[in-house]
């Protein structure tokens, strides 16, 4: 094929994921040495998705799984693209019917950060320093308001610190810092894969403090800091995707998917799943929460497809039997 058309949503973040993809098609295309012969050259193609034009609701509202894929993925079936690059946590559990996900870039950092205003106060938790990592100052008993729209991050937050408000919050990362220094909030929660694919930003070191979350303390999204790309069933275009595919990403990629299959827990839930290397194992978390709010949290080592089904049926039991 001469053109790959790489499907995107328009924000900022979404188009330097697309960049990312692009650029590692293009290195592809320099390795096998073929550039001038059969290497083929690549467009954006900018979409809008329903989660991109409704910001006045949480997601688990909307009503509808993959509220950020849909559209991409409409357009894939009717070849008007031919990849589609997603946030890997996005994804619906269930792709439409003869598409696949044809590669996963490197997985980036997984953490969440909490973010604040510069110099501003951090949330209290149960016990030992404050939120942000500091000695505990002068006690402050008012609420901390703390904007996230994923339950996942709520029901962590409201377990970590005391006197937390979650508050409803929605758009793209410029737009939520911009929320968050126009008041109404004392911080919010932000991918921190997301952050740095936006690249440093002078103006952001000065109005905010960043301070990123250890994934043992606060469990990741499954899937959370990987770039996936969709397309078609055997497409020509799976070829040249398989050369840009991370084999330990896709194998914890998978893996968590799996948790979340076997929770029939979509992206607007409260479940978690991190999946990472140690040494010569695999060791997985996973954490679901059910409708009461309650936090459970199952860890195992040397993970597979197996372990991910087998720690996601006991924490489906656990929960249902509490």
């Amino acid at each position: 094929m001469t053109e790959i058309r790489i499907g995107t949503r328009g924000s900022r973040l979404a188009l330097e994921q697309a960049h990312l993809v692009q650029k590692a098609l293009e290195a592809a295309a320099e390795r096998t040495g073929f550039r001038q012969k059969v290497a083929p050259c690549t467009e954006l193609v900018t979409l809008h998705t329903k989660g991109d034009r409704i910001l006045d609701k949480p997601l688990a509202d909307i009503g509808e799984k993959g509220v950020f894929a849909s559209e991409l993925e409409q357009a894939l079936l009717e070849n008007r693209i031919d990849i589609a690059v997603h946030s890997a946590k996005d994804l619906p559990m269930v792709l439409a019917p003869g598409l696949v996900i044809a590669a996963v870039l490197p997985r980036g950092d997984v953490r969440d950060v909490l973010v604040v205003p510069k110099g501003g106060r951090c949330p209290d938790p149960v016990t030992g320093e404050d939120g942000c990592g500091r000695k505990r100052g002068k006690e402050d008993h008012r609420s901390f308001i703390i904007g996230t729209g994923s339950r996942r991050r709520q029901v962590q937050a409201l377990a970590l610190w005391e006197n937390m408000v979650c508050e409803n919050i929605r758009g793209n990362v410029d737009s939520r810092l911009k929320k968050l220094l126009e008041g109404g909030y004392d911080g919010i929660l932000l991918a921190k894969a997301g952050l740095d694919r936006l690249g440093p930003n002078p103006s952001w070191e000065q109005q905010f403090d960043f301070y990123p979350l250890h994934p043992g303390d606060f469990l990741p999204a499954a899937c959370q800091g990987i770039i996936a790309v969709e397309a078609r069933e055997d497409s020509p275009v799976m070829a040249w995707c398989r050369q840009i595919t991370d084999p330990v990403t896709e194998l914890c990629f998978q893996v968590e998917r799996e948790v979340l299959g076997q929770l029939s827990a979509d992206c607007s839930e409260a479940a978690a799943a991190w999946c990472r290397r140690e040494g010569e194992s695999l060791v997985l978390d996973a954490m679901y929460a059910d409708s009461r709010g309650t936090c459970t949290c199952e860890t195992g080592r040397e993970a597979g497809m197996e372990m991910a089904r087998e720690a996601a049926r006991r924490l489906k039991n656990r929960c249902l039997n509490e």
